[in-house]
């Protein structure tokens, strides 16, 4: 019996279950769209999206989420629908979607440290957005937190048409966060991205603030132990130096985990501000 039961979730722990495209439901009655995009750069590995529309008729704003890294079962972008983000975001008029990083998920991996294939994951399914008649394609805006943020300010590098970008907990100079406070971390980006100046580059938003257009909002807990809040603080200033709008916002008492009220009572207002 206790096989039984297992067994599907160790097989999808393993790859071996196949997901289709089609529909969720998450805990509000809200309907997720599943649906796999064929990567930039590689036609054979799929990007797995999720999103909801808000129930009035539209075009409406939308955001994207972007997850961090994620332990054992690897959700990906559906953490995003089990804790009710996509919904909550779709009640008050936004398409909201969640992608799946490469190696999380249903992505096709391997996952490369918030890097160069990941961003052009993110990006194509920023163009498969805009190209839908429910969204706003001038109104696009990112949500990545952690290893998300570390690839949605990358990705704002690129994109200059994105609306907005809010950035929890993330890391934006790599050059003074490696070695980073945790071993395990350090291993990861070791394996995953190596400790070259080159791979630094591709994944340090700070020596490319020059290319960033979109209004920026910075969240970061001052007890952070993966990510010193110094990295929100320094990144914050050059983007200012650069004219660029930026918010930044630090919790005292929070650490890598800012909980998601306290973010959301940050996040709401500035999506109002940037993308109505």
């Amino acid at each position: 019996m206790a096989i039984r039961v297992f067994l599907p979730a160790l097989l999808m722990l393993l790859g071996c279950v196949a997901v289709q495209p089609g529909t969720i439901t998450d805990r509000g009655g809200w309907v997720i769209q599943r649906a796999f995009l064929p990567h930039r750069w590689d036609a054979s590995k799929q990007v797995e999206v999720l999103w909801t529309t808000p129930r009035d008729q539209g075009p409406w704003p939308a955001v994207l989420f972007i997850h961090g890294h994620q332990e054992q079962f690897r959700p990906g972008g559906e953490a995003f629908v089990r804790n009710g983000q996509l919904g909550l975001m779709a009640s008050r008029g936004y398409v909201a979607a969640a992608v799946s990083q490469p190696g999380y998920g249903h992505s096709d991996g391997p996952p490369d440290f918030c890097g160069p294939f990941t961003q052009e994951a993110v990006l194509g399914v920023i163009d498969f957005l805009r190209t839908m008649p429910v969204v706003q394609p001038q109104h696009v805006a990112l949500y990545g937190y952690s290893r998300g943020a570390i690839v949605a300010s990358m990705v704002a590098t690129q994109d200059p048409q994105l609306a907005a970008v809010v950035l929890g907990a993330g890391a934006y100079d790599f050059f003074r966060w490696y070695p980073t406070p945790l071993p395990g971390i350090n291993a990861n980006i070791e394996r995953e991205a190596g400790t070259s100046a080159e791979a630094f580059r591709a994944r340090s938003a700070i020596v490319h603030v020059e290319r960033m257009k979109a209004p920026i909002l910075i969240l970061h807990g001052a007890q952070d132990e993966r990510v010193p809040v110094q990295q929100a603080q320094a990144f914050a200033e050059q983007l200012h130096a650069k004219g660029i709008a930026v918010t930044v916002k630090i919790f005292p008492h929070a650490r890598h985990g800012i909980p998601i009220d306290d973010q959301d009572r940050e996040i709401a207002p500035f999506l109002d501000a940037s993308l109505r």
